[in-house]
């Protein structure tokens, strides 16, 4: 005879994460299937930047709430930890895009966002061993940095287990059960289970899950390839830096490490079990140049180690965070990267919309997932497409 939960959400990354500790906040007992184990696919694999420079509104508003009442206090909000480190970011882009840079700032500082746009010349004094030869103004954050994607998860889920949640690891969905054009429940290698609620958070695997429920879900996988730099030993202080002009992002990793990573060659179209897990071929040699563009000192450091996740991504690289036409199953997925930092607000809203209809914390329309069929893609790219 089936268990039978009041919800159930597909996937133990970070986003389906949020959304049962959401729902069981609210009252609700939900149950956490994940194939493998908490944070085995895109989440383990995350960068962790936790900043809030977007051109999508929407995308701005769902970070800075995530950091203003999730991560700047964890402890409180959600008990364990988060492992957020404030670093200060700094976005920079293209000299052509200069305009576009103070237009998304000033949107950002609407939304109540600590950030400004600074010089070079500033930003050589908050930080000495950057060169900024290549740019004249960046947006900076002075409250943001990164955080450790690992810990968020399982805070998340210790959590929503003390209200009554139920995490269930090397559970696969094989099928999903509807009747009278509502979902009624999943079946899986560990059983079925009922619910009215069912919640695809499950990543790279998305697409699949949702075509069990005969719904087809405009995803891609998108494999991503990050190293870890040896710190320069006379390397001061830097930021988590998202940089176009040479195409990479970086970030401290502890005292002893760099996190670093190349926005363009990443691979599409892989399986999302796919086992390969090594880089490009030209990777490290053509990240250490960048790097050394932005960071001169990196000239000095020497690889560490390499991780390669893989994540889904939608024609427009934004998340869909939505129900769909059938009735009790949502779509959290096709984060496309970016879904970490907007966790724990985009999980808040979605169990709103849910539950209440209407979300309360962010509106997540924009995200929906008959933006596709409408022909309505989000086209905010303010300096260019995020991943080539």
């Amino acid at each position: 005879m089936p268990q039978s939960y009041n919800a159930i959400v597909i996937g133990a990354g970070v986003m389906g994460a949020s959304i049962a500790f959401h729902l069981a906040e609210r009252g609700l007992k939900p149950a956490i299937l994940e194939r493998k184990v908490t944070a085995s696919g895109a989440t383990g694999y995350s960068s962790g930047l936790v900043r809030m420079h977007y051109d999508l509104a929407a995308e701005s508003e769902l970070t800075f709430k995530s950091y203003q009442q999730y991560f700047s206090q964890w402890k409180e909000r959600v008990g364990g930890e988060c492992g957020f480190q404030q670093t200060g970011f700094l976005q920079i882009a293209k000299r052509e895009h200069e305009a576009k840079l103070r237009g998304n700032v000033i949107n950002q500082q609407k939304i109540g966002i600590n950030t400004s746009v600074i010089s070079a010349e500033e930003a050589k004094r908050l930080f000495p061993d950057l060169s900024t030869n290549h740019f004249d103004y960046a947006a900076y954050e002075p409250d943001s940095g990164y955080a450790d994607a690992t810990l968020t998860t399982n805070s998340f889920i210790e959590s929503a287990k003390r209200n009554g949640a139920t995490l269930i690891q090397n559970c696969e969905v094989t099928a999903i059960r509807a009747a009278g054009g509502k979902v009624i429940g999943v079946d899986t290698t560990q059983g079925s289970f009922d619910a009215p609620i069912v919640v695809n958070a499950a990543g790279a695997w998305a697409k699949h899950v949702a075509s069990l429920a005969s719904i087809e879900v405009p995803l891609e996988t998108w494999t991503h390839d990050v190293a870890f730099l040896h710190r320069p030993p006379s390397l001061g202080r830097i930021p988590a830096c998202i940089d176009d002009i040479i195409n990479c992002y970086f970030r401290p990793e502890g005292g002893a490490l760099i996190l670093a990573a190349g926005e363009d060659e990443s691979l599409r179209g892989e399986a999302p079990d796919e086992e390969d897990q090594t880089p490009t071929p030209t990777f490290v040699e053509k990240l250490i140049d960048q790097m050394a563009q932005r960071i001169p000192k990196i000239e000095q450091s020497g690889l560490h180690s390499i991780h390669v996740g893989r994540d889904g991504i939608t024609p427009d690289q934004r998340a869909i965070y939505s129900g769909t036409d059938l009735g009790g199953f949502y779509l959290a997925c096709g984060l496309s990267g970016t879904g970490f930092k907007t966790s724990p607000a985009a999980g808040a809203s979605l169990v709103e919309l849910i539950l209440d209809g209407t979300p309360k914390t962010v509106d997540i329309s924009p995200f929906r997932f008959s933006r596709f069929a409408e022909g309505k893609l989000i086209k905010e790219f303010g300096y260019g497409n995020i991943w080539k």
